[in-house]
């Protein structure tokens, strides 16, 4: 064992010594031991077979405690990461038996010069205090980073033994510390020569001489390990950062994948919509057509009969037969119903494809859009989720139209965001009618309300489009996510989470509007989209 009082030069000894234990710290294997009191013995003793050192040097030579020094090597040698700095603070304020040791990073310059400096630990003498920022302006930790920006050498330190208030006034965290001294050391990037960060020592007693040779000695030796340990910390978080970037990159990718096949498939949709609709229009006007001339000959020929029976009442016996085997009767009473029957039923076909022919639309520029003609076209699309079933009494819808300007828009786009909409409203309320039965239903029959308005207010002309359900509600624990890309609340592949982000998308970016909703579980959801009268420049 060497004696506690072995003395060293700083500035001679002081190289040797941190690069003989840096290299046992950071380039030895693992497995190594930690340096003991023997190791730093025979490196005293090679220390002693060197020259003296220059009379400057000897005036800096001290006491220094081999045991403390150890103690601060083995201590913070087993530690890595974030755990190092508290590790390294708590026994750098045991070891030169000072208040306060804060350890920090550079997060912001102005120019070539430091600015703001992150604490990574602030030991107290009795624990951590939360991590903070703070300027470097007019503080001891300003002028000890510019002054190391501007020399770029080992070692850069700054000791104020006392009074370090009159020497920065303004420094209010020193009042409120009730600091009297200052050390500080800058840390260097190794590879730029530029400070990255700091360890300084705060006391309310004055940092003597020897104090400060010992803290000098210490820190050089530590310095390094500290640096290290940034370093690292810095090209994690530029990893994680990274990682982060491509991410995501890769949910935008994913996303603007999913987007163009639904797009395209809306796109093939809306086509086939189209042409089935052409298809069916084109035999459809033909039917319409000879409908009429239908009823015309029809209650010709009836008329004819009639006058017939009228002035040949005395029909032969075989003509009398045929007429009772057929009910004449009958069929000159309900052929007329007939016939109005199939107008009603072309009628219903027609307004059919022309839904459809609406709600196919695929508008590439803005168009005068009649909103409520896009409502009803897709309700239309949508009646027969609407029927009763063997479930359920048939989703009762209540409009409530109020009179709106034709407003610039993309038909097609809208029809989609309506679709979307009363989609999810005809889910919500059966979600709800789970474990009912008919006439429980009955009782409490779904709802889907459709109310437009005209508003007029600061924020501009507009019109709005509530569409409310009295379904299942979404549970408030996803309702901040309910616009996020991907998420979907429903099962399986009933869902692809890109709807409400299409839709919002459609209404935000292509429309100017905006879309949102308000929802209390169990009680229903109302979804409400607002746009603007005027055209909107500069839209996707």
């Amino acid at each position: 064992m060497i004696d506690p009082g072995l003395t060293i030069s700083v500035c001679s000894v002081t190289p040797a010594l941190r690069d003989m234990v840096n290299y046992r710290i950071f380039c030895s294997d693992s497995t190594d031991s930690i340096p003991d009191i023997e190791y730093f013995q025979t490196m005293s003793d090679s220390i002693d077979q060197q020259p003296s050192p220059d009379p400057v040097s000897e005036t800096l030579i001290q006491d220094i405690s081999w045991e403390v020094l150890v103690k601060l090597i083995t201590s913070t040698a087993a530690v890595t990461g974030r755990d190092y700095y508290p590790v390294l603070a708590k026994q750098l304020t045991a070891a030169l038996d000072v208040k306060y040791v804060i350890i920090g990073e550079i997060c912001q310059w102005d120019g070539d010069r430091p600015q703001r400096v992150r604490s990574l630990c602030f030991w107290n003498g009795q624990g951590i205090i939360d991590n903070f920022e703070y300027d470097l302006n007019c503080t001891p930790c300003g002028q000890l980073l510019e002054q190391a920006s501007q020399v770029g050498e080992d070692m850069n330190l700054c000791w104020f033994p006392d009074n370090v208030q009159e020497y920065f006034p303004d420094d209010i965290d020193l009042v409120k510390l009730q600091a009297q001294s200052y050390l500080g050391v800058a840390l260097l990037d190794p590879e730029t020569r530029q400070p990255i960060g700091h360890i300084c020592i705060l006391d309310d007693r004055p940092i003597s001489e020897k104090k400060r040779n010992q803290a000098e000695i210490f820190l050089s030796v530590l310095a390094t390990r500290t640096v290290a340990e940034l370093k690292r910390e810095q090209a994690e978080r530029r990893e994680r950062e990274k990682i982060k970037q491509l991410e995501s990159a890769l949910a935008e990718l994913q996303y603007t994948q999913s987007k163009l096949v639904q797009i395209e498939k809306i796109s093939s949709l809306g086509q086939l919509v189209a042409g089935v609709a052409h298809e069916i229009n084109n035999p459809l006007g033909c039917i319409t057509g000879n409908l009429v001339h239908t009823a015309d000959y029809a209650a010709d020929l009836l008329e004819h009969l009639s006058l017939y029976q009228q002035h040949y009442s005395q029909t032969p016996p075989e003509l009398s037969e045929h007429a009772e085997d057929i009910d004449i009767d009958y069929l000159k009473e309900d052929f007329p119903l007939i016939v109005d029957s199939m107008k009603v039923s072309v009628d219903r076909i027609q307004e059919i494809v022309s839904s459809l022919r609406q709600f196919s639309r695929l508008d590439a520029e803005e168009t005068l859009c009649d909103v409520h003609e896009g409502l009803e076209s897709t309700l239309v699309v949508l009646r027969h989720r609407l029927k009763a079933n063997s479930e359920r009494p048939k989703i009762q819808v209540i409009k409530e139209y109020s009179e709106l300007p034709k407003i610039p828009a993309r038909p097609g786009q809208l029809n989609q965001v309506f679709m979307n909409l009363l989609s999810n409203a005809i889910d919500a309320v059966e979600e709800k009618n789970q474990g009912l039965s008919y006439s429980q239903i009955e009782e409490n029959p779904n709802i889907i309300a459709i109310r437009t308005q005209y508003l007029q207010d600061d924020e501009g002309d507009r019109i709005a489009i509530c569409i409310a359900d009295n379904g299942a509600g979404i549970p408030l624990d996803v309702q901040s996510r309910l616009f996020e890309t991907f998420f979907t609340t429903k099962e399986g592949e009933r869902g692809t989470g890109l709807g409400l982000s299409l839709s919002r998308q459609i209404i935000a970016e292509n429309h100017g509007g905006s879309l949102t909703f308000d929802s209390t579980p169990n009680q229903g959801t109302e979804f409400i989209i607002e746009l603007p009268v005027s055209p909107v420049d500069n839209l996707g």
